[in-house]
Protein backbone atom coordinates (compact mmCIF):
# COMPACT_ATOMS: atom_id res chain seq x y z
CA UNK A 1 0.00 0.00 0.00
CA UNK A 2 1.22 3.52 -0.80
CA UNK A 3 2.94 5.74 1.75
CA UNK A 4 1.30 9.18 1.73
CA UNK A 5 2.77 12.31 3.30
CA UNK A 6 0.89 15.47 4.22
CA UNK A 7 3.38 18.35 4.41
CA UNK A 8 2.61 21.75 5.97
CA UNK A 9 4.24 24.64 7.79
CA UNK A 10 2.32 23.97 11.04
CA UNK A 11 0.87 20.90 12.73
CA UNK A 12 -2.02 23.14 13.82
CA UNK A 13 -2.98 23.60 10.17
CA UNK A 14 -2.83 19.87 9.41
CA UNK A 15 -5.06 18.92 12.32
CA UNK A 16 -7.58 21.74 12.05
CA UNK A 17 -7.85 21.84 8.25
CA UNK A 18 -7.02 18.26 7.16
CA UNK A 19 -8.14 16.07 10.06
CA UNK A 20 -11.00 14.53 8.07
CA UNK A 21 -8.74 13.90 5.08
CA UNK A 22 -6.14 12.15 7.26
CA UNK A 23 -8.87 9.88 8.64
CA UNK A 24 -10.14 9.12 5.14
CA UNK A 25 -6.65 8.20 3.88
CA UNK A 26 -6.20 5.86 6.85
CA UNK A 27 -9.65 4.36 6.23
CA UNK A 28 -8.60 3.69 2.64
CA UNK A 29 -5.65 1.69 3.95
CA UNK A 30 -2.78 4.09 3.23
CA UNK A 31 0.22 4.59 5.51
CA UNK A 32 -0.04 8.27 6.40
CA UNK A 33 2.85 10.49 7.46
CA UNK A 34 2.54 14.10 8.58
CA UNK A 35 5.65 16.24 8.06
CA UNK A 36 5.42 19.55 9.90
CA UNK A 37 6.98 21.53 12.76
CA UNK A 38 6.08 20.31 16.25
CA UNK A 39 3.32 21.95 18.27
CA UNK A 40 0.63 20.81 20.70
CA UNK A 41 -1.40 19.16 17.90
CA UNK A 42 1.19 16.43 17.28
CA UNK A 43 -0.49 14.20 19.89
CA UNK A 44 -3.89 14.66 18.21
CA UNK A 45 -2.38 13.82 14.81
CA UNK A 46 -0.77 10.64 16.13
CA UNK A 47 -4.03 9.60 17.82
CA UNK A 48 -5.65 9.61 14.37
CA UNK A 49 -3.16 6.88 13.38
CA UNK A 50 -0.59 8.98 11.50
CA UNK A 51 3.18 8.83 11.83
CA UNK A 52 4.62 12.24 12.65
CA UNK A 53 7.95 13.57 11.32
CA UNK A 54 9.22 16.86 12.71
CA UNK A 55 10.11 19.44 10.07
CA UNK A 56 12.99 21.51 11.44
CA UNK A 57 14.45 23.53 8.58
CA UNK A 58 11.55 25.90 8.00
CA UNK A 59 11.27 29.60 8.71
CA UNK A 60 7.83 30.76 7.65
CA UNK A 61 8.82 34.40 7.23
CA UNK A 62 12.40 33.79 6.11
CA UNK A 63 13.70 34.67 2.65
CA UNK A 64 17.20 33.25 3.01
CA UNK A 65 18.01 31.09 -0.06
CA UNK A 66 20.42 28.96 1.99
CA UNK A 67 17.65 28.21 4.51
CA UNK A 68 15.25 27.24 1.70
CA UNK A 69 17.89 24.89 0.31
CA UNK A 70 18.16 23.24 3.73
CA UNK A 71 14.36 22.86 3.81
CA UNK A 72 14.40 21.24 0.36
CA UNK A 73 17.17 18.83 1.35
CA UNK A 74 15.38 17.93 4.60
CA UNK A 75 12.16 17.09 2.73
CA UNK A 76 14.09 15.08 0.14
CA UNK A 77 15.72 13.10 2.97
CA UNK A 78 12.33 12.23 4.48
CA UNK A 79 10.80 11.34 1.11
CA UNK A 80 13.64 8.89 0.42
CA UNK A 81 14.08 7.43 3.92
CA UNK A 82 10.36 6.85 4.49
CA UNK A 83 9.79 5.75 0.87
CA UNK A 84 7.00 8.27 0.37
CA UNK A 85 5.01 7.50 -2.77
CA UNK A 86 2.87 10.65 -2.83
CA UNK A 87 3.41 13.92 -0.94
CA UNK A 88 0.62 16.49 -0.68
CA UNK A 89 1.69 20.08 -0.08
CA UNK A 90 -0.18 22.99 1.50
CA UNK A 91 0.85 26.65 2.03
CA UNK A 92 3.06 28.65 -0.40
CA UNK A 93 6.57 27.88 0.88
CA UNK A 94 5.87 24.16 1.28
CA UNK A 95 4.23 24.06 -2.17
CA UNK A 96 7.35 25.48 -3.76
CA UNK A 97 10.18 23.76 -1.91
CA UNK A 98 8.33 20.51 -1.33
CA UNK A 99 7.68 20.28 -5.06
CA UNK A 100 11.35 20.98 -5.80
CA UNK A 101 12.33 18.21 -3.36
CA UNK A 102 10.30 15.68 -5.36
CA UNK A 103 12.50 16.37 -8.38
CA UNK A 104 15.35 14.64 -6.53
CA UNK A 105 13.40 11.61 -5.32
CA UNK A 106 10.87 9.11 -6.66
CA UNK A 107 8.06 10.80 -4.68
CA UNK A 108 5.19 12.28 -6.67
CA UNK A 109 4.07 15.71 -5.49
CA UNK A 110 0.57 17.18 -5.39
CA UNK A 111 0.29 20.89 -4.56
CA UNK A 112 -2.79 22.70 -3.27
CA UNK A 113 -3.06 26.48 -3.72
CA UNK A 114 -5.01 27.80 -0.72
CA UNK A 115 -5.09 31.35 -2.08
CA UNK A 116 -2.23 33.51 -3.34
CA UNK A 117 -1.44 35.23 -0.06
CA UNK A 118 0.47 38.45 0.59
CA UNK A 119 2.81 38.40 -2.40
CA UNK A 120 0.09 38.97 -4.98
CA UNK A 121 -1.83 41.59 -3.01
CA UNK A 122 -2.10 45.09 -4.43
CA UNK A 123 0.94 47.24 -3.69
CA UNK A 124 3.45 44.40 -3.43
CA UNK A 125 6.69 44.89 -5.46
CA UNK A 126 6.47 43.62 -9.04
CA UNK A 127 9.99 42.19 -8.82
CA UNK A 128 8.95 40.04 -5.86
CA UNK A 129 5.88 38.78 -7.71
CA UNK A 130 8.09 37.92 -10.70
CA UNK A 131 10.53 35.99 -8.51
CA UNK A 132 7.71 34.02 -6.88
CA UNK A 133 6.08 33.26 -10.26
CA UNK A 134 9.38 31.89 -11.53
CA UNK A 135 9.81 29.78 -8.40
CA UNK A 136 6.32 28.34 -8.85
CA UNK A 137 6.99 27.75 -12.55
CA UNK A 138 10.15 25.76 -11.85
CA UNK A 139 8.72 23.91 -8.84
CA UNK A 140 5.48 22.87 -10.51
CA UNK A 141 7.01 21.72 -13.79
CA UNK A 142 6.61 17.97 -13.83
CA UNK A 143 4.12 17.78 -10.94
CA UNK A 144 1.36 15.29 -11.76
CA UNK A 145 -1.35 17.46 -10.19
CA UNK A 146 -2.13 20.91 -8.79
CA UNK A 147 -5.35 21.68 -6.89
CA UNK A 148 -6.92 25.11 -6.52
CA UNK A 149 -9.70 26.35 -4.25
CA UNK A 150 -11.24 28.79 -6.73
CA UNK A 151 -11.34 29.29 -10.49
CA UNK A 152 -9.72 32.73 -10.35
CA UNK A 153 -6.48 31.41 -8.84
CA UNK A 154 -6.39 28.62 -11.42
CA UNK A 155 -6.80 31.11 -14.26
CA UNK A 156 -4.09 33.32 -12.73
CA UNK A 157 -1.61 30.42 -12.75
CA UNK A 158 -2.50 29.47 -16.32
CA UNK A 159 -2.42 33.07 -17.60
CA UNK A 160 0.95 33.60 -15.87
CA UNK A 161 2.21 30.44 -17.63
CA UNK A 162 3.12 28.87 -14.32
CA UNK A 163 1.16 25.79 -15.38
CA UNK A 164 1.55 24.67 -18.95
CA UNK A 165 2.11 20.92 -18.74
CA UNK A 166 -0.39 19.07 -20.89
CA UNK A 167 -0.19 15.98 -18.71
CA UNK A 168 -0.90 17.79 -15.43
CA UNK A 169 -4.18 17.31 -13.62
CA UNK A 170 -5.45 20.80 -12.77
CA UNK A 171 -8.41 20.51 -10.43
CA UNK A 172 -10.59 22.96 -8.48
CA UNK A 173 -12.00 21.88 -5.11
CA UNK A 174 -14.41 23.87 -2.94
CA UNK A 175 -12.02 25.06 -0.28
CA UNK A 176 -10.87 22.68 2.45
CA UNK A 177 -14.44 21.42 2.95
CA UNK A 178 -16.30 21.11 6.24
CA UNK A 179 -17.35 18.24 8.48
CA UNK A 180 -21.13 18.68 8.41
CA UNK A 181 -21.59 16.60 11.57
CA UNK A 182 -18.98 18.44 13.64
CA UNK A 183 -20.30 21.80 12.40
CA UNK A 184 -23.96 20.96 12.97
CA UNK A 185 -26.67 23.57 12.42
CA UNK A 186 -27.01 25.76 15.50
CA UNK A 187 -30.29 26.66 17.18
CA UNK A 188 -31.76 30.04 16.30
CA UNK A 189 -31.31 32.93 18.68
CA UNK A 190 -34.75 33.97 20.03
CA UNK A 191 -33.33 37.17 21.58
CA UNK A 192 -33.73 40.81 20.63
CA UNK A 193 -32.67 41.69 17.04
CA UNK A 194 -30.76 44.70 18.37
CA UNK A 195 -28.66 42.41 20.58
CA UNK A 196 -27.23 40.31 17.76
CA UNK A 197 -23.65 39.05 18.09
CA UNK A 198 -21.39 39.59 15.08
CA UNK A 199 -18.08 37.74 14.87
CA UNK A 200 -14.90 38.25 12.88
CA UNK A 201 -12.51 35.31 13.27
CA UNK A 202 -9.16 35.53 11.49
CA UNK A 203 -5.49 36.25 11.87
CA UNK A 204 -5.34 39.79 13.23
CA UNK A 205 -3.77 41.43 10.18
CA UNK A 206 -4.95 44.39 8.10
CA UNK A 207 -5.64 42.32 4.98
CA UNK A 208 -8.37 40.36 6.78
CA UNK A 209 -10.35 43.60 7.10
CA UNK A 210 -9.84 43.97 10.85
CA UNK A 211 -9.63 47.78 10.78
CA UNK A 212 -12.77 48.04 8.66
CA UNK A 213 -14.62 45.76 11.08
CA UNK A 214 -13.54 47.79 14.10
CA UNK A 215 -14.54 51.09 12.50
CA UNK A 216 -17.88 49.73 11.31
CA UNK A 217 -18.55 48.38 14.81
CA UNK A 218 -18.04 51.89 16.22
CA UNK A 219 -20.59 53.30 13.78
CA UNK A 220 -23.24 50.65 14.42
CA UNK A 221 -22.72 50.76 18.20
CA UNK A 222 -23.66 54.44 18.24
CA UNK A 223 -27.10 53.57 16.87
CA UNK A 224 -27.60 50.07 18.29
CA UNK A 225 -25.94 50.01 21.71
CA UNK A 226 -27.01 46.40 22.39
CA UNK A 227 -25.31 44.98 19.30
CA UNK A 228 -22.27 42.84 20.14
CA UNK A 229 -19.10 42.75 18.05
CA UNK A 230 -16.73 39.88 18.84
CA UNK A 231 -13.19 39.47 17.55
CA UNK A 232 -11.42 36.13 17.63
CA UNK A 233 -7.82 35.47 16.64
CA UNK A 234 -4.31 35.65 18.02
CA UNK A 235 -2.25 38.80 17.65
CA UNK A 236 -0.03 38.18 14.63
CA UNK A 237 3.76 38.45 14.39
CA UNK A 238 3.55 40.21 11.06
CA UNK A 239 4.34 43.64 9.57
CA UNK A 240 0.63 44.19 8.90
CA UNK A 241 -0.49 43.01 12.36
CA UNK A 242 -3.13 45.01 14.20
CA UNK A 243 -1.47 46.50 17.31
CA UNK A 244 -2.67 44.85 20.49
CA UNK A 245 -3.13 48.34 21.98
CA UNK A 246 -5.85 49.12 19.43
CA UNK A 247 -7.80 45.99 20.34
CA UNK A 248 -7.32 46.57 24.06
CA UNK A 249 -8.54 50.17 23.85
CA UNK A 250 -11.71 49.28 21.90
CA UNK A 251 -12.40 46.48 24.37
CA UNK A 252 -12.12 48.95 27.25
CA UNK A 253 -14.47 51.34 25.44
CA UNK A 254 -17.06 48.58 25.08
CA UNK A 255 -16.96 48.57 21.26
CA UNK A 256 -15.79 44.97 20.89
CA UNK A 257 -15.46 41.76 22.86
CA UNK A 258 -12.08 40.11 22.32
CA UNK A 259 -12.42 36.32 22.50
CA UNK A 260 -8.77 35.37 22.05
CA UNK A 261 -8.48 32.00 20.29
CA UNK A 262 -10.64 28.87 20.11
CA UNK A 263 -9.87 25.15 19.80
CA UNK A 264 -13.57 24.38 19.23
CA UNK A 265 -15.01 26.66 16.57
CA UNK A 266 -18.27 24.74 16.35
CA UNK A 267 -19.05 25.57 19.97
CA UNK A 268 -17.83 29.14 19.49
CA UNK A 269 -20.27 29.64 16.61
CA UNK A 270 -23.12 28.68 18.93
CA UNK A 271 -22.67 32.11 20.57
CA UNK A 272 -22.81 33.95 17.23
CA UNK A 273 -25.64 35.29 15.06
CA UNK A 274 -23.76 36.78 12.09
CA UNK A 275 -20.33 35.88 10.65
CA UNK A 276 -18.27 38.75 9.20
CA UNK A 277 -15.06 38.61 7.15
CA UNK A 278 -14.30 41.84 5.23
CA UNK A 279 -11.09 40.38 3.79
CA UNK A 280 -9.05 41.76 0.92
CA UNK A 281 -6.40 39.04 1.29
CA UNK A 282 -5.97 36.72 -1.73
CA UNK A 283 -8.02 33.91 -0.16
CA UNK A 284 -8.60 30.39 -1.47
CA UNK A 285 -11.98 29.93 0.16
CA UNK A 286 -11.76 30.87 3.85
CA UNK A 287 -12.44 27.80 5.97
CA UNK A 288 -14.00 29.91 8.71
CA UNK A 289 -16.69 31.06 6.25
CA UNK A 290 -17.41 27.49 5.15
CA UNK A 291 -17.74 26.45 8.79
CA UNK A 292 -20.07 29.39 9.45
CA UNK A 293 -22.27 28.29 6.52
CA UNK A 294 -22.44 24.78 7.95
CA UNK A 295 -23.53 26.15 11.33
CA UNK A 296 -26.37 27.98 9.58
CA UNK A 297 -25.09 31.53 10.01
CA UNK A 298 -25.78 34.45 7.68
CA UNK A 299 -22.50 35.88 6.39
CA UNK A 300 -21.22 39.36 5.52
CA UNK A 301 -18.06 39.26 3.43
CA UNK A 302 -16.32 41.04 0.57
CA UNK A 303 -16.84 40.64 -3.14
CA UNK A 304 -13.27 39.36 -3.24
CA UNK A 305 -11.48 36.29 -4.59
CA UNK A 306 -12.51 33.22 -2.58
CA UNK A 307 -14.83 35.08 -0.21
CA UNK A 308 -17.54 35.63 -2.84
CA UNK A 309 -17.75 31.86 -3.31
CA UNK A 310 -19.58 31.55 0.03
CA UNK A 311 -22.35 34.16 -0.31
CA UNK A 312 -25.24 34.66 -2.69
CA UNK A 313 -26.02 38.29 -2.04
CA UNK A 314 -29.36 38.75 -0.30
CA UNK A 315 -29.95 35.01 0.05
CA UNK A 316 -27.57 33.90 2.77
CA UNK A 317 -25.83 37.19 3.51
CA UNK A 318 -24.39 40.32 1.90
CA UNK A 319 -21.39 40.95 -0.34
CA UNK A 320 -19.71 44.32 0.09
CA UNK A 321 -16.85 46.12 -1.70
CA UNK A 322 -13.38 45.70 -0.19
CA UNK A 323 -12.08 48.35 2.23
CA UNK A 324 -15.52 49.99 2.42
CA UNK A 325 -16.39 50.80 6.03
CA UNK A 326 -19.66 52.50 5.10
CA UNK A 327 -20.89 49.48 3.11
CA UNK A 328 -19.91 47.16 5.95
CA UNK A 329 -21.75 49.18 8.60
CA UNK A 330 -24.81 49.35 6.31
CA UNK A 331 -24.76 45.56 5.86
CA UNK A 332 -24.56 45.11 9.62
CA UNK A 333 -27.53 47.43 10.12
CA UNK A 334 -29.49 45.56 7.45
CA UNK A 335 -28.92 42.35 9.40
CA UNK A 336 -30.20 44.00 12.57
CA UNK A 337 -33.31 45.30 10.79
CA UNK A 338 -34.26 41.92 9.34
CA UNK A 339 -37.00 40.02 11.12
CA UNK A 340 -35.91 36.90 13.00
CA UNK A 341 -37.72 34.87 10.33
CA UNK A 342 -35.74 36.54 7.53
CA UNK A 343 -32.42 35.93 9.29
CA UNK A 344 -33.41 32.34 9.93
CA UNK A 345 -34.15 31.91 6.22
CA UNK A 346 -30.67 33.22 5.44
CA UNK A 347 -29.19 30.77 7.94
CA UNK A 348 -31.12 27.88 6.42
CA UNK A 349 -29.81 28.87 2.98
CA UNK A 350 -26.25 28.92 4.35
CA UNK A 351 -26.64 25.40 5.73
CA UNK A 352 -28.03 24.10 2.42
CA UNK A 353 -25.15 25.74 0.59
CA UNK A 354 -22.64 24.02 2.90
CA UNK A 355 -24.34 20.64 2.40
CA UNK A 356 -24.58 20.98 -1.38
CA UNK A 357 -21.21 22.61 -2.12
CA UNK A 358 -18.73 22.27 0.74
CA UNK A 359 -19.09 18.78 2.25
CA UNK A 360 -15.51 17.69 2.90
CA UNK A 361 -16.28 14.12 1.81
CA UNK A 362 -16.57 15.11 -1.85
CA UNK A 363 -13.36 17.12 -1.47
CA UNK A 364 -11.53 14.08 -0.07
CA UNK A 365 -12.70 11.80 -2.86
CA UNK A 366 -11.08 13.99 -5.52
CA UNK A 367 -7.72 13.63 -3.80
CA UNK A 368 -8.16 9.91 -3.15
CA UNK A 369 -9.17 9.26 -6.77
CA UNK A 370 -6.05 11.07 -7.94
CA UNK A 371 -3.78 9.14 -5.55
CA UNK A 372 -5.27 5.86 -6.79
CA UNK A 373 -4.69 6.89 -10.41
CA UNK A 374 -1.01 7.76 -9.91
CA UNK A 375 1.32 4.94 -11.00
Amino acid sequence: MKNIAIVSNTSWYVYNFRKGFLSELIRQGYNVFVIAPKDKFVVEIELLGCSFIELKQIQNKGKNPFQEMLLTLELRKYFKSRKIDVALFYTPKINIFGSIATKFSSTKGVATINGLGFVFNEGQPKWLQTVVKNLYRFAFSGLPAVFFQNEEDKEFFIKSKILCGKKQCICVVRGSGVNLDEFYQKKNNPGSPSALTFLLSARLIREKGINEYLEAAKIVKQKYANANFALLGVVADNPSAIPVEVITQLYKEGVIDYWGSSDNMSETFNKVDIMVLPSYYREGIPKVLIEALSKGLPVITTDNVGCRETVEDGKNGYLIPVKNIHALSEAMEKMILLTPEQRNEMGEYSRRKAVNEFDEKSNHLKYVDLIKALP
